[in-house]
């Protein structure tokens, strides 16, 4: 015959809880866990206060928790009272299948109580008993801790060094002691998920750091690696070029290079993902010498890496044809280049004004060169442009549909 019991919660509300010292030990009890915030001291007063309810010699407090493999679920151990450190390292991690009170609760979800290991059969020749000869334990009870909405969190234990059966009163003051436990461990485990999540945030943002300072380190070195590049085939160019006659034309292949060269210095800065189309119309101006003379107005708009290289080469050849023949080449002219947003979603189109006012009469050129094909391609190579040839000053206007604009291809 086993002695191996298995009660439910007592509903305490409808029970009297003893005389007035139960009352006033419940009360002490409670003020000690409120004002405790460190988690393992108020674990150990929660197994102190057990201890107190059922005068025995031992207690344990234990989470319920999963198997390192996920397979299975087991009782990891809070904290002890009365154990040996031998004891306190066998009862660490718990599994389902072991032998004790606390295991026998976890398969019911129910309060047990075993009087007595040594005539319990199902224990006998097991290492389980062993354990328990070992710590001095004769006798267990275990009260699962459950929180208010019905989950499992844990178990409390206490033990005798003989058979024992704990009192009506006894399990009725572990009850309440029982539910102020879950409420405190629900609690406590919340804010420890918390702080872990926040330590994985911390770690996640310091890799990020790290990562960041990496990527700009490496794009700091690509970068100085381009600038060589682009100075070494400028440098072959005009060694190359060296003995044309026309060196006019040298110079302009240099400045192409140039303002190709500004276009990679931004989309480097972006990891050649998009650039601002301002700071790319500003890198060509700029590198022209004449970014005084034209106002450069538009919305943000980013656009992708051919994009932005097609812009800076088509701006370089409006800017210097604006400087050899058009309204820069005078001292009065000036160039306006703006540009809008127009449609929406995916329908949307940027199109951007060069207009110059205030310089010599411009005419269609005869032939067309580089610089004409490059124009006359526009901004995405679609060839969607306008070019008047005003008694003003030239106008070119050119469009595309923004999502194509703002491809890396």
């Amino acid at each position: 015959m086993t002695n191996l019991r298995i009660v439910t919660s007592h509903k305490h509300s409808k029970e009297p809880l003893g005389d007035t010292s139960d009352i006033e030990l419940l009360h002490a009890i409670s003020v000690d866990l409120i004002a405790e915030q460190d988690s393992l001291a108020l674990y150990g007063k929660i197994v102190d206060a057990a201890i107190s309810i059922t005068r025995s010699q031992f207690g344990t407090m234990q989470v319920l928790r999963r198997n390192e493999d996920g397979a299975g679920s087991g009782l990891h151990l809070l904290t002890s009272r009365g154990l040996s450190p031998e004891s306190v390292a066998f009862w660490e991690w718990v599994p389902s299948t072991a032998l004790s009170s606390c295991t026998q609760a976890l398969k019911l979800g129910r309060r047990a109580i075993i009087e007595d290991f040594e005539t319990w059969p199902e224990i006998v020749g097991t290492s389980d008993l062993l354990a328990f000869r070992r710590a001095g334990i004769r006798s267990a009870q275990t009260t699962p801790l459950v929180s208010r909405d019905g989950t499992l969190l844990g178990m409390i234990s206490t033990h005798w060094s003989d058979s024992h059966q704990p009192s009506e009163r006894d399990l009725r003051l572990l009850d309440i002691l029982a539910r102020q436990a879950a409420d405190l461990l629900e609690r406590t485990m919340a804010e420890e998920a918390l702080r872990e999540r926040e330590r994985a945030l911390e770690t996640s943002v310091a890799k990020l750091r790290e990562m960041q300072v990496l990527q700009k380190l490496l794009s700091d070195e690509l970068g100085h690696r381009a600038k060589n590049l682009f100075a070494m085939v400028t440098a072959i160019t005009s060694h190359t070029l060296r003995d044309l006659s026309d060196q006019a034309q040298v110079q302009t292949l240099q400045q192409r290079l140039t303002a190709l060269s500004s276009a990679n210095d931004i989309l480097l800065q972006s990891n050649w993902k998009a650039a601002l189309l301002g700071d790319v119309a500003l890198a060509a101006v700029r590198s022209a010498g004449v970014a005084g003379r034209i106002h450069i107005e538009g919305p943000d708009v980013e656009i992708g890496s051919k994009a932005a290289l097609n812009v800076a080469l088509l701006l370089h050849e409006l800017t210097t044809n604006a400087l050899k023949h058009g309204s820069l080449s005078v001292g009065g002219g000036s160039v306006d280049l703006t540009w809008r947003l127009e449609g929406k979603y995916e329908h949307e189109v940027l199109r951007l004004t060069w207009r110059e006012t205030r310089g010599p009469a411009v005419v269609k050129p005869e032939r067309r060169g580089f610089g004409s094909r490059l124009i006359s391609a526009g901004l995405g190579g679609s060839g969607d442009v306008i070019v008047a040839y005003n008694h003003t000053g030239l106008m070119c206007e050119t469009s595309a549909r923004l999502i194509e604009l703002r491809s890396a291809e």
